[in-house]
């Protein structure tokens, strides 16, 4: 009887142990921004995420709520993440080994990235990316489409590593997925020989 009260004790003070760390991990993140710092972020506190027509809550194996004020609801464990974003489905297989690997879609976004706690390297849509771990966030280089940017600059707090795979992955993507693409210059066509002087205008956008 001794051993059974001492075990289920035992039992009971590391399931404790288990939530007061994942509690304390949650809480070492608190009022930080998620992607681009400059360009409406997405703020972080705790379990809660806001933004410019987003609010969503982190769950212990999902998210719910509304981002970009289309509904989201993201279901997640060590291996998938499952869900949708607006009417976009959303699936993603999770691998964690020497680094981390997160591949699929993403409210409709082809998703190939892989981090390994100083790179970050991948493509979330039509950008790809490469970036290095620098205090608080990662910065590098992008290229959407055929615009290369340098030096650009997402958050993304080091206090995240510890969360389980299946919740960082869905931070890690909705930081690339908030980090906005700089305005493209419309490009100049010269004007057809013997037309008139006036250059037509590619209004391609990224």
């Amino acid at each position: 009887m001794k051993r059974m009260l001492l075990s289920t004790t035992t039992a009971l003070v590391l399931m404790g142990t288990g939530c007061a760390a994942n509690s304390g991990t949650r809480a070492s993140a608190t009022h930080v921004a998620l992607g681009d710092p400059s360009d409406g972020p997405l703020r972080l506190d705790g379990a809660a995420i806001t933004g410019p027509d987003s609010s969503l809550v982190i769950r212990e194996n999902g998210m719910r709520g509304r981002f970009r004020a289309r509904p989201m609801a993201l279901e997640w464990d060590d291996q998938k993440m499952t869900g949708s974003v607006g009417e976009r489905a959303t699936h993603l297989e999770l691998a964690e080994g020497d680094d981390t690997r997160v591949w699929g879609t993403f409210g409709g976004l082809a998703v190939d990235l892989t981090e390994d706690g100083t790179w970050l390297q991948g493509r979330v849509g039509q950008c790809a990316y490469a970036l290095k771990r620098e205090r608080d966030g990662f910065k590098g280089m992008r290229e959407c489409g055929q615009v290369l940017e340098r030096d650009i600059v997402v958050s993304f707090p080091q206090a995240l590593a510890a969360r389980p795979v299946g919740e960082r992955a869905a931070l890690m993507t909705l930081m690339l997925v908030n980090t906005k693409a700089q305005p493209v210059a419309p490009r100049m066509r010269p004007a057809p020989r013997g037309g008139t002087e006036t250059s037509r205008i590619n209004h391609d956008s990224y």
